[in-house]
């Protein structure tokens, strides 16, 4: 009952954020065109900071993040001769979770004597590159510490490329509350007047 205190807390603060982004707006415009002004900002801010919280829940940015210096240590360890479960537990301590809380369970099967394979199973799916290169060096044999280097490159190479194109989509999100306060007041006091003298010059 503690916890869901304050979830419910945040849900209200959100709300009340979003009635006040569109009795703002409504203020500002007035009229009707402000009413419609004001619901239509109302929603887009509603499903804006629900996004965000969505985001913020989401543990995948976290992972991916602290993913490629978990490469580059892992290739350090490995290189180095220590075997892959401890490795793995090595690199659980120096990294945040959820990376780490993730190798840990993945280090502990190894200590058991899971094969890679059976070890990798229940890992995020964001650990599926790294997991294929350790199976497939399990199996192998081969060396690991090259392909881990070039796997922590790569996900950094990604890593930039969807922060760049957040920043592409957070430049149209700015532009949207603009359309959703001075779109509705347009077509209520441009387009509307217009439509009904048209129609009632027809229509007399």
């Amino acid at each position: 009952m503690r916890q869901d205190r304050p979830r419910l807390g945040a849900e209200a603060c959100r709300r009340a954020a979003a009635a006040g982004a569109g009795l703002g707006v409504a203020l500002l415009v007035g009229g009707p065109a402000g009413i419609v002004a004001g619901l239509a900002a109302a929603a887009g801010s509603a499903w804006l900071l629900h996004q965000a919280r969505a985001s913020a829940d989401d543990p995948l940015p976290g992972l991916q993040a602290a993913l490629p210096v978990g490469c580059d240590l892992l290739a350090v360890c490995l290189t180095a001769g220590v075997p892959p479960g401890a490795a793995l537990a090595a690199v659980a301590a120096a990294v945040p979770d959820p990376l780490g809380q993730q190798l840990h369970g993945v280090a502990a099967l190894y200590r058991l004597g899971a094969e890679p394979g059976r070890a990798w199973a229940a890992a995020a799916p964001a650990l599926r590159p790294l997991a294929r290169v350790l199976v497939r060096a399990g199996e192998s044999g081969s060396a690991v510490g090259p392909t881990l280097r070039a796997l922590a490159t790569e996900l950094r190479s990604e890593a930039r490329g969807q922060a760049e194109a957040r920043v592409q989509r957070a430049g149209v999100w700015v532009l949207a509350p603009l359309g959703a306060c001075f779109l509705p007041a347009f077509l209520c006091l441009g387009v509307v007047p217009l439509v009904l003298g048209i129609a009632g010059t027809v229509f007399h």
